[in-house]
């Protein structure tokens, strides 16, 4: 193993200065949405001149819930660019969330502004006349937004899987902002002004900008083109993949960060996963990853071979022990797999003897899925601090804590920390909301808990 410096890692911003640069941000997007928001009051449209009262109080609101929708739609290109500023700021995953947060508020004012508009209009269908083309336009437009949301949202319980979703979504946006721009400078003459269709123009090239961005990733990311050296196993329904960069040129990363995946095999689809890199900074001779293997993609794992490519997207992600002051204590709580951002964090702790006290409660099915037991015991031999609580939810067998986690559990596990502590959880979705609302509580800081979310 390769010794490296703290130097090489990439900085990590303090938590005042990705306050005051989301801030920033946060007043930029206000400005945006404030100036689509402006729109319909100082261009108004020549349909609003014939109304008054109520109606053109309607007509005018349904107008700004679609101007403000557009602002919005432009914000969604933005937040699933990946870019490294912003996940810098405020984090890849929380982006993803607010990428999600931001489709159902489109979602709701989309359907609203029709109703807004044909209300005082006395309508409720749209003639079935060609010159409504644009008013049929809006029509698809809703539905498709309304069709990408509950199949982003409840995608599980639709039972679609990510292999057919994926590229149904990324097409979908695309139709969604061709349709809405065709829509917005065809429905109304309010854009034949000067000012607003210069402004469209604007927004167009930039989303238009910001599509090539995120569709030449994969001819960007050839330069991070890695070779696959190792594949073992790594516990009962885990796979550990090693890969190799092939122009020698490691990536630059934190422990405890994420990268996206790209397979060049036939045994597998070459479509882009997120995994937790297991290794540490302080190795260069390649990076590790350990997956589950109990999905329908993943389970193809096993079939990769040695000397197959990869191409790779990131690191990204913010959540490492290293934005924690140097003896803070630290508190890990994973379920299953969610073990691999902490294996990270650990062997970095390991090769810097760092002695602080560290919890780990580590929840899984069986001692079998139970990942490099071996290693988890050298590291605990290493790191003094350092005391691992195994939890088996289907082990009868096993003589130590079993059955889910949940406040009883933690309340006796936790007894003798510090409720300062800083607490990082990564598990299923569920666990995680789980396990935030045990901690807090029990008296846990709320702001001291960071939980790893990284789905699609």
């Amino acid at each position: 193993m390769q010794r490296v410096t703290t130097e090489r890692l990439p900085s990590i911003l303090s938590p005042k200065i990705r306050l005051f640069f989301g801030f920033l941000l946060s007043i930029v997007v206000l400005f945006v949405i404030a100036g689509a928001i402006s729109i319909p009051f100082y261009f108004e449209s020549s349909s609003i001149l014939y109304k008054f009262g109520a109606d053109r109080q309607l007509l005018r609101s349904g107008q700004v819930m679609g101007m403000v929708a557009g602002g919005l739609l432009l914000l969604q290109i933005v937040l699933s660019a990946r870019f490294k500023c912003l996940d810098r700021i405020f984090g890849l995953g929380n982006l993803f969330r607010f990428h999600r947060i931001t489709g159902f508020i489109i979602a709701c004012l989309i359907i609203l502004h029709p109703i807004m508009i044909f209300i005082p209009e006395n309508r409720i269908f749209i003639p079935f006349e060609l010159r409504y083309w644009p008013e049929f336009i809006g029509l698809f437009l809703l539905f498709l937004i309304i069709f990408t949301v509950i199949s982003s949202h409840w995608r599980a319980w639709l039972g679609l899987s990510f292999h057919y979703w994926c590229p149904i979504h990324r097409w979908s946006a695309v139709l969604i902002v061709v349709a809405f721009w065709v829509h917005v400078l065809s429905v109304s003459d309010t854009f034949e002004q000067k000012l607003p269709h210069m402004v469209a123009f604007c927004a167009m090239g930039i989303c238009g900008l910001l599509f090539v961005w995120i569709r030449t990733r994969k001819l960007r990311n050839r330069r991070r083109s890695f070779l696959i050296t190792t594949i073992e196993t790594a516990g009962k329904d885990a796979v550990c993949l090693k890969i190799s960069s092939k122009t020698r040129h490691m990536p630059v990363y934190t422990p405890g960060q994420f990268s996206f995946l790209t397979f060049f095999s036939s045994h597998i689809s070459r479509e882009e996963h997120p995994f937790s890199i297991t290794s540490t900074p302080t190795e260069n001779a390649g990076l590790e990853f350990v997956v589950r293997t109990t999905g329908d993609w993943t389970s193809k794992l096993n079939n990769l071979k040695q000397r197959e490519r990869v191409l790779m997207n990131g690191p990204f992600g913010l959540f490492s022990h290293l934005k924690i002051p140097g003896k803070n204590e630290i508190i890990m709580i994973a379920g299953g797999i969610g073990i691999t951002p902490m294996l990270s964090m650990l062997r970095y702790m390991a090769d810097y003897k760092d002695q602080r006290k560290v919890t780990l409660i580590w929840s899984n099915k069986t001692r079998n899925h139970i990942i490099f037991p071996d290693e988890f015991q050298n590291l605990a031999a290493q790191l003094k601090g350092l005391r691992i609580l195994h939890v088996l939810t289907r082990d009868p067998e096993f003589s130590g804590e079993k059955g889910r986690l949940d406040r009883s559990k933690l309340k006796r596990l936790l007894l003798d920390c510090s409720r300062s502590a800083a607490i990082f959880v990564c598990g299923p979705n569920p666990m995680m909301k789980q396990m935030r609302r045990c901690l807090v509580s029990l008296g846990f800081a709320r702001h001291m808990i960071f939980m790893e979310r990284f789905n699609l």
